[in-house]
């Protein structure tokens, strides 16, 4: 086995689909702008200037504010959905809970794995600080029958191992070789050791020409990318 990942079923959230710490920054803002505006309509109907401890209550949702903040911090973004099963991929075939997939067999294949638990969210600022790695997807159609599941990757060493499966069921053409396969590997795994030899090996057998692959390999330096030039494009 080079890799195996539980499957994840997603949900669609019945109400708003807020954090706990989403939600109490939204009721201090609410309370505050409450309470602020009941001191304003009351002192300016009336005519009547409150004494100032009348203003003191206002730190009561500047402080659920400050604790919103903080519980951001280490907060993981809401699931919605659960998990059922395993997906993992064998040497010559992909596993989808117990039932085998010969890799020759698949068609319309698409891999999407680069979300992985504990990651930053693009809306860490100001939501949860953390992703739960379930925005991962593999879709192909076997036998005719279109199959689709989302997967988790638990840490960024899980996507590491995804990566480096992927180069190798690639590499060894365990699935048919497609141009449109490279492109399940990132960007940050293009500069990996493992890529530049599978690159190296597509060119030299003529699958793609030298101008093409070197524009995959993300080189770490001028360097680098002389050495690969002078490696495969002769």
């Amino acid at each position: 086995m080079f890799f195996s990942a539980s499957i994840f079923i997603p949900e669609k959230p019945k109400f708003f689909n807020l954090t706990r710490s989403e939600k109490l920054s939204y009721i201090s803002l609410g309370l505050m702008f409450a309470y602020a505006l009941i001191l304003f309509l009351f002192e300016h109907f009336l005519d009547y200037k409150l004494p100032q401890y009348f203003y003191y209550p206002v730190i009561i949702p500047l402080i659920l504010q400050i604790v919103s903040s903080i519980i951001r911090l280490t907060e993981f973004e809401n699931l919605n959905g659960y998990f059922e099963g395993k997906i993992s991929f064998e040497e010559n075939f992909l596993m989808i809970n117990e039932i085998e997939h010969k890799y020759a067999e698949l068609e319309n294949l698409v891999i999407y794995g680069n979300s992985f638990s504990g990651e930053k969210t693009k809306n860490y600022r100001h939501g949860p600080m953390y992703g739960n790695g379930v925005e991962n997807l593999i879709s192909f159609t076997y036998n005719g029958i279109k199959i689709e599941k989302h997967f988790q990757l638990n840490s960024e060493r899980h996507l590491d191992e995804l990566q480096n499966t992927l180069i190798h069921i690639i590499s060894e053409e365990k699935i048919p070789f497609k141009k449109e396969y490279l492109d399940f590997i990132n960007e940050e795994h293009r500069s990996y050791i493992l890529f530049e030899y599978l690159i190296g090996k597509l060119i030299t057998e003529k699958k793609i020409d030298c101008t093409e692959g070197f524009r995959l390999v993300r080189s770490n330096s001028n360097k680098d990318a002389q050495e690969f030039k002078t490696k495969y494009c002769k």
